[in-house]
């Protein structure tokens, strides 16, 4: 069955709840204070019976202009609106008002309703509808049915409830993914023997009896008990649904209009947004950089400080870009609407769309940040994918398909597409970069490596932990796994060169100097000489008289295969340790079931202490195994 949900729009007393309850047999004025002043104050509810097979929801909106903070509460989430004009007062300033609430909240579509027919004449009648006809020229309303009826004489409500079947049948444009679901609470209230109930439009998604749920900006665990759609029980409730939802483990003083229930991590809590605002054209008022403003989005009101990106002021008619800094979080989706009013008087002047639910701080002025803005408003979310995988913030793909109120599998194919084509790269963690950001942590590593290497000439590289703590700090990085990931995909990349425990720049080489190179000669000749016998590191050191450069001599020599290194401290002569392997390989064969130390040295005929050396290397480098008492041949 297929879901609609109506709104009705226009000024006070032009009879929309009496057209609801014409229509539905429902009074929305349900508080005994509006059926006594005989005006909506709050929102109404009802639903239109058919034989259609059709789920037709209706959002009673306030006309006077007292209450459009909840008029606005509840007209966001509508499909199309029922917009009503009197026939005898025509187009009056909340007409006015409403009409461009809903151009600024996105409504394309919607039946204008003629009410009260029965009070004018047909010549008054044919004028008014000309002159409604001429106000609506070139909206979204222009072209749409008009159509006089009278609630009270029943006149022409057949011709207006046909016409709302027909609306029906448009394409859905809701998200249906379960993964999506939010519905913005505008009523909360506790019912005995049930516990809380909150009632809202299910804009997105699909909700189910035992869901487990969350309220934002609360961030609150909330398990679904029980659902209603149109004053019935059900199992489940789909978007487009006018819905109640009994909450367990949720307290009404925890919850107020203005909160979100939604599927874990389906909206981003955010204290600012990047906005495409515009002041409407019949505003005498204009939007002044710093300006305090009452936001309106979904059922929430917040304070909010105006930003203007480029200019000083948004004058009549005019769309800025702005970065709206709110004064408390809220609970929203990149592509929401939302209206703006002055913070004194409060009165509306504008409203526009959330390009990015959570931005940077912006500095105003910038070309570059004017930039990013029109790539936001472009809509094209590839592009958008790109922009925000290089920014400060390291995404991972469901963070990321999150705050773009994005599906798991929609978001993996932006990432497949984007990567395949070399746009962004995925870390060994799952942190999503652009490829410009890659080149930015390229030229931070090498600047790294480079200072070391011109710190540290005689050494091959800059070590493994050190890299990656001056990573992190350039970038302002905590994560050591994220650092880590980088660092990994700068070495697949052909950037970096792996050294054991460091890292070079790829095809970096110690130079040395004729000095330094005669030094290498006297270091290997005196590494022949000592045979088999051990040359304390201490030795070489002296010799070289910088520690540095012997460890680079040493490292040097163990690369051209002229000496073999045993451990940190013990190098020895590439012939001699062949000499040392044989003469193992040699004393195995005549002591198959192991040899000890005492025989080793006396094969050698060297001391005690060079055979431990000697021995404790030969195992290391996996040619023999110390059993405790004995050693075994194991290559």
């Amino acid at each position: 069955m297929k879901n609609v949900i109506i709104g009705t729009a226009g000024h006070v007393d032009h009879g929309k709840t009496q057209l609801i309850k014409a229509l539905s047999g429902i009074d929305t004025d349900r508080l005994s204070e509006e059926q006594k002043r005989g005006i909506t104050i709050e929102l109404g509810f009802a639903h239109i019976p058919n034989d259609d097979g059709y789920n037709i929801g209706v959002i009673d909106v306030p006309g006077h202009e007292k209450f459009i903070k909840n008029m606005l509460a509840g007209i966001g989430g509508i499909d199309f609106v029922l917009f009503v004009v009197a026939a005898d007062e025509g187009i009056m300033p909340q007409t006015k008002e409403h009409f461009e609430i809903l151009q600024a909240l996105g409504i394309d579509d919607g039946i204008i309703a003629i009410t009260k027919k029965d009070m004018v004449d047909d010549e008054w009648m044919e004028m008014l509808l000309d002159d409604v006809k001429e106000y609506f020229k070139g909206s979204f309303l222009d072209g749409k049915p008009m159509i006089p009826v009278s609630s009270k004489t029943g006149d022409n409500l057949d011709v207006l409830k046909a016409e709302i079947i027909k609306k029906c049948d448009r394409e859905s444009k809701r998200r249906e993914e379960p993964e999506l679901f939010r519905l913005p609470i505008d009523r909360v209230f506790s019912m005995q023997g049930f516990g809380t109930v909150v009632t809202g439009t299910l804009v997105d998604g699909v909700l189910r009896e035992g869901d487990e749920m969350t309220i934002y900006p609360e961030v609150l665990a909330a398990k679904v008990r029980g659902i209603q759609t149109y004053g019935k029980d059900t199992d489940v409730a789909v978007a487009g649904q006018r819905t109640a939802v009994n909450l367990s483990n949720i307290k009404k003083a925890d919850i107020d209009r203005g909160s979100v229930l939604a599927a874990p991590g389906a909206v981003s809590v955010t204290n600012m947004l990047d906005t495409r605002l515009s002041v409407f054209k019949s505003s005498d008022r204009q939007i002044f950089n710093n300006s305090r403003v009452h936001l309106y989005t979904g059922s929430k009101e917040v304070l909010a400080k105006v930003i203007i990106m480029d200019r000083d002021a948004i004058a009549s008619g005019d769309t800025a870009f702005v970065q709206l800094r709110l004064e408390e979080e809220i609970a929203v989706r990149r592509g929401d609407r939302f209206i703006v009013r002055f913070y004194s008087p409060v009165i509306t002047i504008g409203g526009g769309i959330i390009l990015d639910a959570r931005p940077e701080k912006h500095k105003r002025n910038r070309e570059d940040v004017l930039s990013d803005f029109r790539v936001l408003a472009s809509g094209d979310i590839y592009k958008i994918v790109h922009l925000k995988a290089g920014k400060w913030k390291y995404y991972k793909q469901q963070e990321f398909g999150r705050e773009l109120g994005l599906t798991v599998q929609e978001m993996r194919n932006i990432i497949g597409s984007l990567e395949e084509h070399s746009r962004i790269i995925v870390l060994a963690d799952g942190s999503i970069v652009s490829d410009e950001k890659f080149k930015v942590l390229e030229g931070t590593a090498a600047q790294i490596i480079e200072e070391y290497h011109s710190q540290n000439p005689m050494v091959d590289g800059i070590p493994k932990r050190e890299l990656l703590s001056r990573i992190k700090e350039y970038r302002h990085i905590e994560d050591d796994k994220l650092g880590q990931a980088i660092i990994v995909k700068l070495l697949e990349s052909g950037m970096l060169e792996d050294k054991g425990k460091a890292i070079s720049l790829a095809g970096f080489q110690v130079e040395f100097s004729a000095g330094q190179l005669a030094l290498m000669d006297r270091i290997a000749q005196m590494y022949a000489d000592a045979g088999c016998e051990v040359i304390k590191n201490e030795d070489i050191y002296e010799l070289a008289g910088d520690k540095s450069i012997a460890a680079a001599i040493q490292g040097e020599l163990v690369e051209r295969g002229m000496i073999i290194k045993l451990d940190a401290g013990h190098f020895i002569n590439r012939a001699a340790w062949d000499d040392i392997v044989a003469a193992a390989r040699e004393l195995y064969d005549e002591k198959p079931d192991g040899f000890t130390l005492a025989e080793y040295r006396d094969k050698l005929g060297i001391s005690r202490k060079f055979a431990t050396v000697l021995l404790s290397g030969l195992d290391k480098l996996g040619i023999t195994m110390f059993n405790g008492s004995s050693r075994k041949i194991i290559k």
